[in-house]
């Protein structure tokens, strides 16, 4: 990576006439080494709970790589792969095993179905985790032609063969909430490995609706099968925060928001115990897809630093230049107030949305 930092000349020699004239005396003193910047010569790792060369892994990597820049005393940063218990593994490290010194952070998808379903494999507590920064990866449902040739044929339709790869995974979660919510017809098919494999399954005719992520439509499925007119896309889910306002995204504001969806196909404002339920879980396992936590107990000052950072990063051209590479747009910001307040809502969850929500996993599990 290039950086991007340039001093004037002018600044530079000022600089070296005032260490010049002051070195004796700020040397013997040992003020330098106390205002180095704590990160200066030191090691930050990040943790991704998935293998190398996947979405989260690519997203960490490209993120880290921009990272460095923007923390005072810019450290060496390297990213290390702990994939297992369906993500969980990396949570768990984190949180029980990982020093809370400011140099270690997950930077992975989290499960925040895992946690208000209280799944025993995930010992880590979100709420605990000081929360850096989130990236949202927004999601959208498509359906094969052959099945739905418009959006109000999805009503009608008969036969129709969701697939997706686990019950509690969002991509499934929130696309059989909104199938329900429409009153469709349809079969779960669940079980395959991941997204793209869903994505061969539709196209070998074996599944017809899938909810994949914009990116994967946008590079995969667009260019494929919706330009072939052997598919059309359906809506995205939008953004919501956590009393329930949705908000459509702007990075897919050329497939209408669910709720935009709703309107389109019934006449009428989406309602009901499943589209509540929708708009309940829709932050708690869509807003955070890659999130940056800190082992419990990591000094504030570290944190505060982490947080900025993180941002600015966001916020850099070249870094939004490879999010355009890679995604085709850049993944929206969940700030730290934002976030904290989802993840701690993860433990706070009605006993009406636990007991419902645990059925509705269930059934299908």
């Amino acid at each position: 990576m290039t950086h991007r930092k340039h001093f004037g000349g002018l600044a530079l020699l000022r600089g070296a006439i005032l260490l010049a004239m002051a070195g004796p005396v700020f040397w013997s003193t040992g003020h330098a080494q106390d205002s180095e910047p704590y990160y200066q010569g030191k090691t930050l790792t990040v943790y991704v709970g998935r293998t190398p060369g996947s979405g989260a892994d690519l997203a960490a990597r490209v993120f880290a790589r921009f990272w460095s820049d923007y923390i005072p005393g810019e450290p060496t940063i390297v990213v290390r792969n702990l994939p297992g218990g369906g993500g969980t593994r990396v949570w768990n490290y984190g949180a029980e095993v990982a020093a809370a010194d400011g140099l270690h952070v997950v930077f992975s998808p989290t499960n925040g179905a895992a946690a208000v379903l209280k799944e025993p494999g995930l010992r880590a507590d979100f709420s605990t985790m000081p929360f850096v920064g989130g990236l949202l990866s927004p999601n959208m449902a498509y359906v094969r032609t052959d099945k739905v040739q418009s959006p109000e044929d999805l009503l009608t339709a008969e036969g129709l063969r969701f697939g997706g790869q686990s019950p509690a995974l969002r991509f499934d979660l929130l696309g059989r909430l909104a199938l329900d919510a429409l009153g469709a017809e349809y079969r779960y098919i669940t079980g395959f490995q991941g997204a793209a494999d869903v994505f061969n399954a539709v196209r070998r005719r074996e599944v017809d609706i899938q909810v994949a992520s914009l990116g994967l439509y946008r590079f995969s499925i667009e260019p494929t099968l919706v330009a072939e007119g052997l598919a059309i896309p359906l809506w995205h889910n939008p953004s919501a925060d956590i009393d329930g306002n949705l908000k459509p995204l702007d990075v897919a504001a050329d497939i209408p928001s669910f709720t935009e969806f709703y309107r389109q196909v019934t006449g009428n404002e989406p309602s009901g115990e499943v589209f509540e339920l929708y708009k309940w879980i829709l932050p708690r396992v869509n807003n955070i897809v890659y999130a940056a936590l800190l082992p419990p107990g990591t000094p504030e000052e570290r944190v505060t630093i982490l947080r900025e950072s993180f941002v600015r990063v966001t916020l850099d051209p070249e870094y939004q230049a490879e999010e355009q590479t890679m995604y085709g747009f850049s993944l929206p910001l969940i700030g730290a107030e934002e976030g904290t307040e989802i993840l701690n809502s993860l433990y706070d969850v009605p006993e009406a949305i636990a007991a419902f929500l645990a059925d509705y996993v269930d059934e299908v599990r």
